[in-house]
């Protein structure tokens, strides 16, 4: 019995998981630059859920039950499935990506739940960061048999102390990151003009501008033919004197050109509401706008102007 709780006992203590773990004693990299430089992934972030997870929920389907047998048949105890829950996930939006080459707007980023452990433990939802991200530190020793092979999943990131992540109120921090970046803004400043704000709602990215604008077919005159082909309003007849009215709406033209969430900006002729709004859901798929080489999200202002005669 004692041979056994010996053995259970190295395991976790192999894995890191072991509460009597030594502290962390680790530091980020003596520059800002340099730390950037060692990321492969530099963000700024605001954290949407975080939850307590086994370090088997972080592997590639399967990978945990293929590294237990692994170590059973070494003579090792290694069940990741049965540990308790020591590893923090939470789920990132996107706010500014100082370096990030999954082009995703939500990331989910991994890090050790006890600060013995070198785990990031401010994480809390609703709070903004800037994210770095860091090695594995759960990552045992027999892994390193399996070489450069991914055992985890698919855009994932890990992060912990000895990274320069922190609360995105850190102005120095934050400066340094829009100086080392600036050189990648000047060689493409085309970067600076895709600006977005965050859908409350659906935390998507809804652009305002971008590299590229969104496309009816070939052009302004395909819509105005659309247009006039479509819709048909009455005269608008005015007791005092010719008039003009205005009417805005916009809506989101989407990655696949499809339109939705219509509204209007002004309207000032209630009566043709229904009509505008039956035009535009009848509108065939635009071409999307793209920021870079990504189609993206965009909101569209179309304006329309009503003439209003003077009834005589």
């Amino acid at each position: 019995m004692k041979r056994i709780t010996f053995s259970l006992y190295l395991a976790l203590l192999f894995l890191g998981f072991s509460n009597t773990v030594i502290a962390c004693d680790c530091k980020p990299s003596s520059s800002i630059e340099k730390s950037f430089e060692n990321s492969r992934l530099v963000i700024h972030g605001k954290v949407l859920s975080k939850e307590f997870i086994t370090y088997s929920e972080t592997l590639l389907p399967n990978w945990s039950d293929t590294l237990t047998k692994w170590a059973k048949d070494k003579g090792q105890l290694l069940d990741l499935a049965a540990i308790t829950p020591n590893v923090i996930r939470v789920k990132v939006l996107v706010l500014n990506a100082y370096k990030n080459q999954s082009h995703l707007d939500t990331l989910t980023i991994f890090t050790p739940r006890s600060s013995a452990n070198c785990g990031f433990n401010e994480f809390e939802v609703g709070n903004e960061f800037v994210i770095f991200n860091g090695e594995d530190l759960f990552k045992p020793t027999v892994f390193k048999t399996y070489g450069s092979t991914n055992i985890q999943l698919f855009n994932t990131f890990w992060t912990n102390q000895c990274t320069r992540t922190s609360k995105a109120n850190q102005e120095e921090l934050v400066d340094s990151l829009n100086i080392i970046t600036a050189p990648i803004r000047a060689i493409n400043p085309k970067v600076k003009q895709c600006e977005f704000y965050i859908d409350s709602l659906t935390y998507e990215r809804i652009y305002t501008n971008a590299d590229s604008l969104p496309q009816f077919k070939s052009g302004q005159f395909d819509l105005m033919d659309f247009y006039k082909a479509t819709v048909s309003f009455p005269p608008i007849e005015n007791e005092i004197t010719d008039t003009s009215f205005n009417t805005q709406v916009a809506f989101i033209i989407n990655p696949n050109g499809r339109i939705s969430q219509i509204r209007f900006v002004k309207s000032e002729v209630k009566s043709y509401e229904k009509e505008l709004i039956q035009f535009i859901k009848e509108m065939p798929p635009w071409n999307p706008g793209k920021c870079g080489k990504n189609f993206v999200s965009y909101e569209l202002t179309l304006n329309f102007r009503f003439e209003s005669k003077r009834k005589d």
